[in-house]
């Protein structure tokens, strides 16, 4: 029977699939945050991996690669390389302190949960951006036959990204503003470079993220698909971006 996605997406879910011993079952979620999600078999009783799509688009056929791509980076990796990244509260608690400090408006009931989501945010980026970035230039190396979707894919997600510089440090303490600008400067320079597109990173060139964006980017380059320590590279990441003391490995 005839595959329902290009060779190059059947040739990942493939590969993801002999490795991790689970099949994938492809589920929509018009209420997803973000354009893909997967969740890996094994986990909450599932015997599938499946990969949530917030709409039906020719674009899938990349972010469906991408997750099987992820998956197969996941059993890639040693064991160790799986542990989470867990906030270190001693530090957070006075990033939490500066950012309520911008918003005294927030209810005593709802600061706590407000700091968290706001800092888990950050910390989720860091954990996810750079091994994004590396898949996404995984692929762009080795499956031309996705590029036009890639580049379909990873315009949108610069181009939502892109109201992240309309955020001021009246509304975020700097560190933490930064970091989340920076990363998302890494990502469109990625696009950019990739794809030849200069003027979409232009809005982050023009306030002077060049260089920053520059060393992330960099340090994505320089690793190995099949044998990136993902510790290593988000703590590397991490270090730049002065939020190294932010978390503990777990």
């Amino acid at each position: 029977m005839a595959s329902l996605y290009p060779q190059s997406t059947q040739t990942l879910l493939d590969k993801a699939s002999a490795l991790s011993g689970a099949g994938f079952d492809i589920i929509y979620d018009q209420n997803l945050p973000i354009a893909s999600s997967v969740r890996l078999a094994g986990r909450e009783g599932r015997e599938r991996h499946e990969i949530i799509l917030r709409l039906p688009s020719d674009e899938n056929n990349y972010l469906i690669a991408w997750q099987a791509a992820f998956v197969l980076h996941q059993y890639q990796m040693p064991e160790t390389e799986r542990a989470n990244l867990r906030p270190e509260p001693s530090v957070l608690a006075g990033v939490k302190s500066d950012l309520l400090a911008l918003h005294p408006s927030i209810p005593i009931a709802q600061r706590e949960a407000f700091t968290e989501h706001v800092l888990g945010g950050i910390l989720t980026q860091l954990r996810s951006v750079p091994i994004g970035m590396l898949i996404d230039i995984a692929l762009h190396r080795d499956y031309p036959e996705l590029h036009a979707t890639q580049q379909q894919s990873l315009t949108h997600q610069v181009v939502e990204h892109i109201a992240c510089l309309q955020m001021t440090t009246d509304l975020f303490p700097k560190t933490l503003l930064r970091a989340n600008q920076v990363m998302n400067a890494a990502q469109a320079l990625m696009v950019a470079e990739l794809f030849e597109m200069p003027g979409i990173f232009e809005p982050y060139k023009t306030v002077g993220m060049e260089a920053a964006a520059t060393l992330l980017l960099e340090a994505c380059l320089h690793q190995v698909f099949d044998e990136t320590l993902d510790r290593e590279l988000i703590d590397t990441w991490a270090r730049y971006l002065g939020i190294e003391d932010w978390y503990r490995w777990a």
